[in-house]
């Protein structure tokens, strides 16, 4: 894929008002968000960068000169999201907010054809290898375990789709899952996990698994897990399991 051709997304809420999420304090928040936007300016392919927070936090200014100096365009975008209803529904219907204000308010995305979404606090280590091995016309997405067969997952996980980090076009986003996040109820275990997974399957569009696992560091937010580079017997077994066919696209029709 041409970097030029799609656009890199990383949601922030550095203020929370959601339950389910173990990390609040907002000074430690905003460090880590800071430190994952530095390293995909610095680091990674990637030419057009929106960065979109949901907690009115506004990035400051020198990352644009920090963008510039790498010869890459960065749109820092904020807005109050609906803290009632992210109180009430969970921190996936802010999520879905998020993307929907990028949608409608982004000044880069209608020049891509489509964009990739990275959870902010996360670095995607192999995101250089992901863009080589995807095309900008198909949309890729993770099932949420590679590893663990199918029985041995949660019964409540199995209908969902990892949004960590995916890969859709603009046209499949704004058909098919922008305005799923409506129907997230957490407290009722349906996430937004499971609102586009479900959005997924009522649509006619084929949506592909990444040809290599992507790979994370960072600290979750939701339950304050650390994610370590993978050690080189799990790159190989992830490596195996997916050349034998276990790791399948969601949907392919």
């Amino acid at each position: 894929m041409v970097p030029d051709k799609c656009a890199l997304v990383l949601t922030s809420s550095v203020h929370v008002s959601a339950f389910y999420t173990s990390l609040t304090d907002p000074g430690e928040r905003a460090g880590q968000y800071m430190d994952s936007i530095t390293f995909f300016i610095k680091e990674t392919p990637f030419t057009n960068i929106i960065v979109c927070d949901n907690s009115g936090y506004r990035y400051p200014e020198s990352l644009h000169a920090l963008a510039e100096s790498y010869h890459k365009k960065i749109e820092l975008l904020c807005f109050t999201g609906h803290q009632e209803m992210v109180a009430l529904y969970g921190k996936g219907y802010g999520e879905g907010e998020i993307m929907e204000f990028v949608w409608k308010n982004s000044a880069l995305i209608p020049q891509v054809e489509g964009f990739w979404k990275v959870t902010g606090r996360l670095k995607v280590i192999n995101i250089a290898r992901l863009l080589r091995e995807s095309h900008h016309e198909q949309n890729y997405f993770m099932p949420v375990s590679l590893l663990r067969p199918r029985w041995l997952v949660p019964k409540a996980a199995r209908p969902c789709v990892d949004l960590r980090v995916y890969y859709t076009t603009t046209a499949f986003f704004r058909d098919s899952l922008m305005t799923a996040y409506h129907k997230v109820r957490e407290r009722e275990v349906y996430f937004l996990e499971h609102a586009w997974h479900d959005a997924m399957a009522a649509s006619r569009v084929r949506v592909k698994c990444f040809s290599t696992a992507p790979e994370f560091i960072g600290v979750s937010g939701s339950n304050g897990w650390m994610f370590k580079e993978r050690s080189w017997w799990k790159k190989k077994l992830v490596k195996l399991v997916s050349f034998l066919g276990y790791i399948r696209p969601v949907y392919q029709k």
